[in-house]
């Protein structure tokens, strides 16, 4: 098994969407660093959880995959990397992301059966909903409340955790929306549902729109509980890379939309979590 076919089949650069996500959420419960033990964990966690979920997805989904143009070099679909491989790497994963919730603490290793169960259901939606954009956007977002309960162990009362696993999730399906725009004409055929494929492309970009829109005043009304000039900033930078992934989206072009939805989203998550750990140090 190589690493490029392997990172491939993750597709290990998405990591970028959810880790720095994640790693805030325990920024927020310590109010501070939460430990470099309990960095490890959450990170490990994090990182072997996203692996589970995409393997299972590849997994689950490769028939579909086989008969998609845009996928045929793909190392699952193309055979560089075997559907056995696949499997064993599915369970490795997920034996690795159990070990680092176990020695977080009782309540994160209680619930990491259903992260494992919601990345079983992911997949499976595709065929029944178009809302499969928001279910997958919440199974990223939930991240954020892991990352918290890794450093305390129980639910908070205060609502910025709920708002920033609504933002979160609302971010991802508006952004997921613009990456199946490729695939429509397959989705139809094959009776996937996507927000694309159900409304066609162009009322398809006004919902992601219409989402972003949504995501962008969340973030923005965080500032509310971290109060500070420089998180008001994050979150304004935030806000112009999600509208200019927008702007440069030109729909019968590929590679816009290939740099709509890799390279101004692989700065959001890096900018909030620079935007909260300098928050707290210097507030």
């Amino acid at each position: 098994m190589k690493f490029r076919e392997l990172a491939d089949f993750i597709k290990l650069e998405h990591t970028v969407f959810d880790i720095p996500f994640i790693v805030s959420g325990s920024f927020i419960a310590a109010n501070g660093y939460p430990g470099t033990l309990v960095l490890i964990l959450v990170i490990g966690a994090g990182s072997f959880a996203r692996a589970t979920g995409m393997s299972i997805n590849r997994i689950l989904g490769r028939r579909y995959d086989m008969i998609n143009p845009r996928k045929k070099d793909w190392a699952l679909v193309k055979g560089t990397f075997s559907m056995r491989s696949a499997v064993a790497f599915a369970v490795l994963s997920a034996v690795f992301f159990e070990t680092c919730a176990f020695f977080l603490n009782r309540l994160v290793f209680e619930l990491s059966p259903i992260v494992l169960a919601l990345f079983i259901i992911d997949p499976l939606l595709k065929k029944i909903t178009m809302l499969r954009h928001f279910f997958m956007g919440l199974v990223i977002g939930i991240g954020v409340m892991a990352g918290y309960l890794a450093v305390s162990p129980s639910f908070p009362a205060a609502p910025e955790i709920y708002i920033l696993i609504l933002a979160t999730g609302l971010w991802i399906a508006g952004f997921d929306m613009i990456y199946t725009i490729p695939d429509v004409d397959y989705d139809k055929k094959n009776g996937l549902k996507t927000v694309m494929s159900k409304n066609g492309i162009k009322r398809g970009i006004h919902y992601s729109e219409s989402v972003h829109a949504v995501t962008g005043t969340l973030f923005l009304s965080l500032a509310f509980f971290i109060n500070s000039f420089i998180y008001i900033a994050a979150a304004s930078i935030i806000i112009i890379l999600i509208i200019y992934q927008h702007l440069i989206l030109k729909p019968d072009d590929p590679n816009s939309i290939r740099v709509s939805f890799l390279n101004s989203n692989s700065f959001i998550g890096f900018i909030f979590l620079a935007g909260v750990i300098l928050s707290i140090y210097v507030h």
